[in-house]
């Protein structure tokens, strides 16, 4: 585990820079996970219908890119993982709510070290919203659901909406799960390796939760709020020291205050 000093320069109260995105084909950061095959690696994406998936250091630097097939993908915002093995692709974007419909996408996650340079998708799942169509760039797998995150604007509160990982022949309609108290927009989640905590990033920073089995009862719980405003955060995941947190604008920071550590 690094040091205190080597955690990168202390930026804001409890923020620290580790890296900067050296990969000029990642653009915009949109969603990251730490690879289950090769801790070492950490697994990116950009922002919309480009269908490839970067394999990079914690601190930026690039490892391998792998092709995304058998999906057509119209706004990819999130990434995320059920720890068994399985990627999910969030085709979730919906900027200014112009689309009826979303989909999430499960692949096996790729090796590091593999040479074919391809993930398939196997199974995936096209949503639809309870009522008025909203934008979300946040994913997060638990208990045989899919999580999303309402991303709204004009200090209007987030909503926890899920679906289950059944295979479906229709489209699903995201079933609401709670309002929480954020009212920042929402750019990413991510759940803890032992499933015990949730971390969020948002504009105004990132905000961890302590869940049980019962995700409706976040609706009553504060959660822990380290304050930074960025406007272009956009993703995260949690490692040993904290929350690890990508930003469009290439930058990868560290959340270190004790609630973040996994």
């Amino acid at each position: 585990m690094p040091s205190p000093g080597e955690l990168g320069k202390e930026v804001a109260p409890g923020v620290h820079l580790v890296g900067h995105i050296a990969n000029a084909r990642i653009t915009e950061s949109s969603g990251i996970i730490q690879s289950t095959k090769d801790p070492l690696v950490f697994w990116t994406h950009n922002d919309g219908k480009r269908a490839n998936l970067f394999g990079m250091t914690r601190e930026g630097k690039p490892i391998t890119e792998f092709v995304v097939v058998n999906a057509a993908l119209h706004d990819w915002e999130e990434i995320s993982t059920d720890r068994k093995g399985h990627i999910y692709i969030g085709d979730i974007g919906n900027n200014e709510a112009r689309r009826n419909q979303i989909a999430v996408y499960e692949a096996d996650e790729p090796d590091p070290k593999s040479q074919i340079g391809m993930v398939k998708v196997n199974r995936g799942w096209q949503l639809r919203f309870p009522k008025q169509p909203f934008d979300c760039e946040s994913l997060f797998i638990k208990g045989g659901y899919a999580y999303v995150i309402s991303k709204v604007f004009k200090n209007a509160k987030a909503e926890l909406f899920r679906f289950p990982l059944t295979d479906q022949k229709e489209p699903v309609v995201l079933e609401l799960v709670a309002q929480l108290r954020i009212d920042s927009p929402v750019t990413g989640a991510c759940l803890s390796p032992d499933g015990k905590k949730l971390g969020i990033v948002s504009k105004g920073g990132a905000y961890v939760y302590q869940v049980g089995k019962d995700l409706s009862k976040l609706a009553k719980q504060k959660p822990y709020h380290t304050k930074f405003r960025h406007e272009h955060i956009e993703a995260c995941t949690f490692v040993p020291e904290g929350l690890l947190a990508t930003a469009e604008s290439r930058e990868i920071y560290l959340f270190t205050d004790e609630a973040f550590h996994p």
